[in-house]
């Protein structure tokens, strides 16, 4: 082995697999980050209940398969005002979530978050020929949120090596449930 080769050798040897997550955390981060960003963003029409694209149309679709969360969609639909800023504060929530894991800051906090989202709306996933892949895209969301929530995945080339350097480990709240979830 040549000495460029064998230094090569040495660098991967120390790489963990942590390191190995970042494709995995960069991906999910940017889903949730993507989805929040079509709507709040770039197009803002899709948060207007006045408009043609506003995207409370799609609950009226989930409805029959909200299953646990029918009531509280029922009332969101009812309710137009709460029916726009229910969609508006989940799409900031996205954005948020995303843009958390992709720095890695808070990783397993804003992981949580991810699952939480991915596995509210996992029965949507299932809504017709329109939505052929969805379920993929919401099992690997789940799966990617899951992994990186466990893995602390954001302390490897994330934000939160520095808080866990400075701080440690730091759980939720000091509840007996709560306290097994850490933040970083």
């Amino acid at each position: 082995m040549s000495g460029k080769q064998s230094e090569e050798f040495k660098r991967t040897e120390k790489m963990t697999r942590m390191e190995y997550l970042f494709p995995v955390r960069f991906a999910v981060g940017w889903m949730f980050l993507d989805g929040g960003l079509r709507k709040a963003v770039l197009k803002p029409a899709k948060l207007d209940p006045n408009s043609a694209s506003f995207v409370g149309g799609k609950l009226v679709n989930f409805l029959p398969h909200a299953g646990p969360f029918k009531g509280l969609l029922l009332m969101t639909l009812e309710n137009r005002s709460l029916d726009v800023t229910f969609l508006t504060v989940f799409s900031y929530i996205e954005i948020i979530a995303g843009l958390f894991i992709i720095i890695g800051l808070l990783t397993r906090l804003a992981a949580l978050g991810a699952l939480a989202m991915s596995v509210g709306f996992a029965p949507a996933y299932w809504l017709g020929s329109t939505c052929e892949d969805e379920w993929q895209i919401g099992a690997l969301l789940t799966a990617g949120s899951v992994t990186l929530m466990l893995t602390a995945a954001g302390r490897v080339w994330g934000l939160d090596y520095f808080l866990y350097k400075k701080l440690g480990d730091r759980p939720i709240a000091n509840v007996p449930i709560l306290k097994w979830i850490k933040l970083w």
